[in-house]
């Protein structure tokens, strides 16, 4: 018997592992009939039929549908369904055991979060497909660190940042699976299994270029993915809490806004500044601004600031296939909706605002941490610095 299917032009075929006699199934109910144990068969092409149209839809949702990731989770259907063995597999391999934990997490986790769990076991097992091996937990040791290090920078051209969020899901699963007691090895916490990482060479818009991008004539679709942005530069909120932004959020007169974040379920309080008073104001009478997804937000905004003009060129750095690189682009071209929040905390830093303040309305934990968020240059720091009152004329007693 056959999964025989066609998706958005994609199609597949692939066996279920289930052998019926001919004559015994029709095709239109799709049920087997006349034998011993076809109540049994029926209830298991039933389950077959409710977990592949689960994982189209969750393919679909995430926007990762493909022939390989269709395949992918046809033979992890199959495994679960037909492979007897295949329970003690969470037991000894690291995506299997992956796959479990995110099944267990899908119910606690936030959706960006399990979102990012499967793409990184995505990753782990084109590894697994180049290397022609699977991994296992006793596996994870320094050659399997090379191995896998070499191919991130050499085979897919993975920055430093990106190898380091694989590595993290990596020490993460091995750190559960070892508390569950399915395996001994030590090596996942060991110095020499670090997790790549660097600054991020990003950029920020400081007060006169988001005065250009507001006054900019644009069409109404540009435009307000223009307001959207802007509303992100004085709030300093993630693209994900932008939809809270509505009226019965407000508190002191309209002054500030009340708002529980996303990411960290954090409630924050934000005073509204001036300019986000009036998009908002602006938007109200149409029922408020118009959301799109994130990734055509990050392509319309590009063309909002090419439009604007924020052609400079921006050279920055970094890691490529383990290997420093320089990169020349033009500003409008680096420009995405975190760039709106880091707009926010820069530009309020700039403006005299303490860090502690900035820090409670966008979650760093630390100055440390802030202070590399934001992006100020030495002389820019100076500045501020300079604005206290300790290094001010005054008069002598």
């Amino acid at each position: 018997m056959y999964a025989n299917l066609t998706v958005s032009g994609i199609r597949v075929k692939k066996t279920l592992g289930i052998s019926v006699p001919h004559g015994n199934f029709n095709p239109k109910t799709e049920q087997v009939h006349n034998l011993p144990d076809d109540v049994e068969i029926n209830d298991l092409i039933h389950s077959f039929r409710q977990e592949i149209l689960r994982a189209v839809r969750e393919l679909q949702k995430q926007q990762t549908l493909s022939k390989f990731t269709l395949v992918e989770e046809l033979e992890r259907i199959k495994a679960e369904l037909i492979d007897p063995d295949h329970a003690s597999e969470a037991e000894s391999y690291l995506i299997p055991y992956g796959e479990k934990h995110i099944e267990r997490s899908s119910a606690t986790k936030k959706k960006s979060t399990i979102v990012q769990y499967q793409n990184s076991l995505n990753h782990l097992r084109d590894y697994e497909k180049h290397k022609r091996k699977r991994i296992s937990f006793d596996g994870v040791d320094m050659n399997f660190y090379n191995s896998f290090l070499d191919y991130c920078h050499n085979q897919k051209n993975f920055s430093a940042n990106s190898v380091g969020k694989l590595i993290k899901m990596i020490k993460l699963l091995m750190g559960l699976a070892m508390e569950e007691g399915l395996h001994t090895n030590m090596f996942f916490k060991s110095r020499n299994f670090k997790k790549p990482q660097e600054t991020a060479d990003t950029i920020y818009l400081n007060q006169e270029e988001l005065s250009k991008i507001a006054s900019t004539v644009l069409p109404d679709y540009l435009e307000n993915v223009r307001d959207v942005f802007l509303l992100g530069c004085y709030t300093g909120l993630r693209f994900s809490d932008y939809n809270k932004l509505t009226r019965d959020r407000f508190i002191k007169d309209g002054s500030m806004v009340k708002i529980r974040t996303e990411k960290t379920d954090e409630e924050v309080v934000i005073p509204l500044h001036p300019e986000a008073k009036r998009i908002l104001e602006k938007y109200e009478p149409k029922g408020g601004l118009k959301l799109i997804s994130n990734q055509k937000f990050n392509n319309f905004i590009k063309v909002v600031c090419e439009k604007a003009g924020l052609k400079d060129n921006v050279t920055f750095t970094r890691t490529v296939a383990g290997e420093k690189t320089r990169f020349t682009k033009k500003k409008y071209e680096l420009v995405s909706s975190h760039t709106a929040r880091r707009s926010f905390a820069t530009n309020a830093y700039l403006a005299g605002v303490p860090s502690l303040a900035i820090m409670s309305i966008t979650g760093h934990k630390t100055e440390l941490s802030f202070l590399k968020y934001i992006k100020v240059t030495k002389e820019e720091q100076a500045h501020v610095i300079a604005q206290h009152q300790f290094f001010q004329n005054q008069k002598s007693a």
